[in-house]
């Protein structure tokens, strides 16, 4: 059977045992792009054909025979003044809340919006006690609004959340009373059978559900995939398109644009390309500050296309002068072979690179043409790549003030760099996480073609496991379960460097002990690996080992006591012939070095579960956890883009369909556009080369229809 990470935890956050005659129905919820549980702040319940309604909070069942109380948690006599949280808090029209006053006052409520606009006011003189008032927003932006409540003496505030796009035109305060309460109170006595009801989930921070016309009956449950409310949106937010190689790099792929690529992706929906550049595409071979206006022309080209077809062009130096994140073919000049980040030469060609093009494009309205600085900067440190690239800012901006300039994330594309941020860029992270699901087989990628085959959901396990060298990282994996006599465990063991005292346990006892020492020659390993910068052998066994389990326990744990590393590709846990319980068969799905290992419980249905990732590694484990760092960068007002992203060819189609699809619900929840890397190619839905797919003819090329289609809805 197939095992998932948080996908496994999805369960009702009520348990009601149902009778045979029961008329309770429940509710549960999660989040669509981690799978997460979502616990609602409220549950509105319409039955339509009665006209009646209730609000259902803190609990998630509900019998259709009973009546509905409210826990009202406002005192009738307030001691302090004080505003409540609004309900619903992802609210799309309305939403209320309620205000206490203490003694006879006035009362100011006023709403802004995240700039400081006042959108609201109302002032009231009021006696003391519980007032309630609504708040209508329906004319109202997606994104966070402030509501102040001030009397005489105090000032409080609560942050409120609109979900989804304007649906009227009222943005109003209104006063609904004292003492009255925010929830209407359903008054019935009995389910008649056919009643026709609505249910709406809400809960704070996501776009409110709801479900229209069901029948139920009793017994049944509601399930609301919820998605989470976005960030404001900013001018890169709508963006989608793709990466076009045409001076990708000197060696290979150095022909230049195609018309054709730009009119069909306008064809298409699209409205974004990246154009991935070297710099030796367009400078002559020894002197990279002599411009080859040939070379110059199959950019403008490209420029001028994105015009014709309304497609917004980013120029980005893939290879700039002192930097490029693949090793060229061909080797560079010894002046040319220097570091942008330690350089000062190559600072200064950089920046008269992006100089020449802000000059050459000066005419180009920012709608149309954007800069972005250099491709996946790594091994350097947030000062260190401002310096670097200041200077090609500045002169950016000597000629082009309101030129949109983009930064690519640090450390190949994956972290934010804070130093930049004062600059006024947008921040350009590349999504490939997993990279053994993005990049399987990928023949750039040392090991790529050892990896096990990938799987979505992943498995939230890293395939490191560490030894003592290696501490802290030197945790186990602990896995809590029932677990059989006669039970056999499997580890296949992939690569091992240097040493590895390899011990398996139950309940701390160890069962299976070896001790790896790769070495030269032949030996248990399929392939011999020296790394001679450190005189020691990283062998690849890539095959089995394991043993039968001696009694019963309830706790596997799995480990080196001492050593260096090894990478392991799948844990088989196959319990006796005659068990009822399942074959489990683990393939980790966390592949970033340096992770350690998590304890995790694995439920008897063959699910695994976390249940403690290790300390400070806790993002790693949850399904969203890259992605939250460019979200939090969204509320705090800084555009975000991705630059680059997709799934190599050697990936299943449905592997790749349904990892795609989660992706594209992280993005479209974060309010963030997105370039395929690439149109036409391995990555691309044109001339994939992908062996498990069903192409149709697309103006002469192979048409990826169902990726298309992903895209497109997205």
């Amino acid at each position: 059977m197939r095992v998932f990470g948080f996908l496994s935890i999805i369960i009702c956050f009520s348990f009601v045992v149902l009778s045979a005659q029961s008329t309770v129905i429940t509710f549960s919820a999660a989040n669509t792009v981690t799978w997460e549980i979502v616990t609602p702040d409220s549950i509105h319940i319409q039955n339509v054909t009665q006209g009646v309604d209730t609000t259902l909070r803190g609990v998630a069942s509900f019998d259709l025979n009973s009546m509905t109380t409210v826990d009202e948690s406002w005192g009738a006599t307030p001691e302090k003044f004080a505003m409540s949280n609004n309900y619903p808090n992802g609210f799309t029209d309305k939403t209320d809340f309620v205000v206490n006053l203490p003694d006879n006052d006035e009362l100011t409520i006023q709403v802004f919006n995240i700039l400081g606009r006042r959108i609201a006011q109302m002032k009231m003189l009021l006696a003391s006690g519980e007032h309630v008032f609504t708040f209508e927003g329906s004319g109202l932006a997606n994104g966070v609004y402030f509501v102040r409540a001030s009397n005489s003496r105090q000032v409080t505030a609560i942050k409120i959340l609109k979900a989804g796009e304007p649906t009227g035109s009222i943005n109003a305060i209104k006063y609904r009373g004292a003492g009255g309460g925010m929830t209407p109170i359903l008054q019935k006595s009995d389910a008649i059978a056919g009643d026709m009801y609505h249910f709406t989930v809400y809960a704070d921070g996501y776009i409110p559900q709801r479900i229209e016309n069901q029948e139920p009956q009793g017994g049944e449950n509601y399930h609301f995939d919820l998605m989470p409310v976005p960030p404001p949106e900013d001018f890169t937010s709508n963006w989608r398109g793709f990466n076009l190689l045409g001076k990708f790099t000197l060696e290979w792929s150095n022909q230049g644009y195609v018309e054709d690529d730009f009119e069909m992706i306008s064809e298409l929906g699209f409205n974004f390309v990246r154009l991935p550049i070297d710099y030796r595409t367009y400078t002559q071979e020894d002197d990279w500050l002599t411009f080859d206006e040939e070379g110059l022309s199959q950019i403008d080209d490209a420029v001028a296309w994105g015009q014709k077809y309304n497609i917004h062009v980013s120029i980005n130096l893939h290879r700039a002068p002192g930097y490029g994140v693949n090793p060229p073919q061909k080797p560079l000049p010894p002046e040319q072979d220097v570091s942008l980040w330690e350089d000062e030469s190559a600072q200064q060609a950089f920046a008269a690179h992006w100089r020449m093009f802000a000059e050459r494009y000066k005419s180009i309205p920012r709608k149309d043409l954007s800069f972005n600085l250099v491709n996946e900067p790594a091994h350097v440190d947030g000062e260190s790549y401002v310096n670097a690239v200041l200077p090609a800012i500045q002169a950016i901006r000597e000629v082009s003030p309101n030129r949109i300039i983009i930064s690519d994330a640090v450390e190949w594309g994956n972290a934010p760099v804070d130093e930049i941020l004062d600059y006024g860029v947008v921040m350009s992270p590349h999504f490939y996480q997993p990279m053994q699901l993005t990049h399987y087989k990928a023949g750039w990628i040392d090991g790529a073609d050892g990896w096990p085959e990938p799987t979505w959901p992943p498995v939230l396990m890293p395939r490191y496991l560490y030894g003592a060298s290696k501490a802290p990282w030197n945790t186990p994996i602990e896995i809590n379960g029932k677990f059989v006599r006669g039970t056999t465990i499997t580890f296949h063991v992939q690569q091992v460097s240097v040493s590895a005292d390899f011990r398996m346990q139950l309940n701390g006892q160890t069962f299976f002990q070896k001790n790896f020492q790769p070495g030269p020659g032949e030996g248990e390993w399929k392939e011999v690996v020296y790394r001679s910068e450190w005189d020691i052998y990283q062998n690849i066994y890539d095959r089995d080992y394991g043993a039968e389990l001696p009694g019963d326990g309830d706790k596997l744990a799995i480990r080196i006591f001492g050593g260096d590393w090894m990478t392991f590709s799948e844990l088989r846990i196959e319990p006796p012939q005659g068990s009822e319980a399942p074959t489990v068969n683990l393939h980790p799905g966390i592949s970033d070095w340096g992770v350690p290992q998590a304890q995790y419980r694995l439920d008897k249905d063959g699910a695994l579960v976390v249940t403690q990732p290790p300390e400070g590694f806790e993002d790693k484990f949850i399904m969203n956890g890259f992605l939250q760092q460019w979200i939090d960068l969204k509320w705090d007002d800084v555009p975000v883009h991705v630059g680059e992203w997709g799934v190599y060819n050697k990936t299943p189609h449905d592997v790749t369909l349904a990892f795609m699809e989660n992706r594209l619900k992280a993005m479209q929840a974060a309010g963030l556009g997105w370039a395929l890397w690439n149109f036409r190619g391995s990555f691309g839905i044109l001339d994939s080369g992908r062996e498990d797919v069903e192409y149709e003819d697309y103006r002469g090329h192979k048409l990826d229809r169902k990726m298309l289609q992903l895209l497109q809805a997205y």
